[in-house]
């Protein structure tokens, strides 16, 4: 399976580093944010992606509606792709979630699938797909908003819209 994962647009709190707080599925993404979150909507236009998956936080929200007016498909919004949230869960439940998730997945038959979540969830994706199981450790070591993380074939790329020359396809 073909992964094109990637995060909502840029909110306040992920521009400045500071946690979500309260704000946790409330937060909305900026207007800056616009331009990379188009370009990345083009990217994924003719990629031959079978669904396409995202978190049901507002932010995510907000990102899928533009992408979905550029690429004509609909979104699910799966609460299993909802953030890390300590109050809430452990981060053994998180990783448990995120599992869960990947593995109703590989029960369809997808062959590309495109996912738009949170920085923790990426992570956990990446290790999850790629290893097999999530380094604890390794789940703050996500890419920045606008940028799309395309898993094939055991590899990662990366691709940042967040330039004005950023490409719309590979």
């Amino acid at each position: 399976m073909t992964y094109y994962i990637f995060r909502h647009g840029e909110t306040y709190f992920s521009k400045n580093e500071v946690p979500y707080g309260e704000n946790i599925e409330s937060a909305e993404i900026l207007p800056e944010a616009i331009p990379a979150i188009k370009k990345l909507a083009e990217f994924l236009k003719g990629k031959g992606i079978d669904a396409y998956y995202s978190s049901p936080y507002l932010r995510c929200r907000q990102t899928t509606k533009m992408v979905s007016e550029i690429i004509s498909k609909d979104f699910i919004f799966d609460e299993n792709l909802g953030e890390f949230r300590r109050e809430r869960e452990t981060i053994e439940e998180f990783i448990l979630r995120t599992k869960g998730f990947l593995e109703s997945l590989k029960k369809k038959d997808y062959k590309n699938i495109a996912i738009c979540t949170h920085g923790y969830v990426v992570s956990a994706l990446r290790e999850l797909v790629l290893q097999g199981f999530v380094q604890k450790e390794r789940l703050d070591d996500y890419p920045k908003t606008g940028v799309i993380m395309h898993i094939e074939n055991g590899e990662a790329a990366y691709v940042d819209f967040n330039n004005q020359n950023a490409p719309t396809t590979p």
